[in-house]
């Protein structure tokens, strides 16, 4: 008899433990289900911390040439592309940059390439810009000219006119309509 008993005792405490943890699990999941939806993202394209007709934020890049900040492109258009060694679309939008280039720095426009990666992985894509610009540089991700400028994709274009205005930005391959207008 006390065997039958101590088992229904045992029964009991874990009955009471079962309808215990079940009442906790009941008022999470309904609290969670009340509370709001975090906010969703804004639809479209991610969006820089410059935008068209800002003028061009202050910061400094160590190049071959020396430094390079915005007053050193006063005076010229200029293309700068955040281009990231590991990027896909990175590599897809060269032939652009290409274009970009040959198209317009005959006649002073001025490109600049901003590599976020580690120094150790950007050569192949050192290489791949070194003919069309001699304004590079790599900087770590999120590096400060990346952070500067809002960047947190890759590739960005920021397009400035000769008095450092900014008259175009894009984010992803193919967004930058200047790539494929071949003109400042």
């Amino acid at each position: 008899m006390s065997h039958a008993i101590s088992g229904l005792a045992l029964l009991a405490a874990v009955t009471l433990v079962n309808a215990l943890l079940t009442f906790a699990v009941t008022k999470r999941w309904r609290a969670t289900m009340a509370a709001p939806a975090p906010a969703a993202a804004a639809p479209g394209p991610p969006a820089l911390a410059v935008r068209e007709g800002d003028h061009t934020p202050a910061f400094t890049l160590h190049t071959p040439r020396g430094e390079v900040g915005a007053s050193t492109l006063a005076g010229h258009p200029a293309l700068i592309c955040f281009l990231r060694p590991d990027c896909g679309p990175t590599r897809e939008s060269l032939p652009g940059i290409q274009r970009w280039a040959e198209a317009n720095t005959s006649s002073g426009a001025r490109l600049v390439a901003v590599i976020n990666g580690q120094p150790t992985e950007a050569g192949p894509l050192l290489e791949a810009v070194g003919p069309l610009t001699e304004l590079t540089t790599t900087e770590p991700p999120n590096g400060p000219v990346a952070d500067t400028f809002g960047v947190r994709h890759h590739p960005t274009f920021v397009l400035l006119d000769a008095d450092g205005t900014i008259t175009e930005t894009g984010i992803g391959q193919g967004s930058l309509p200047a790539l494929d207008l071949l003109t400042a």
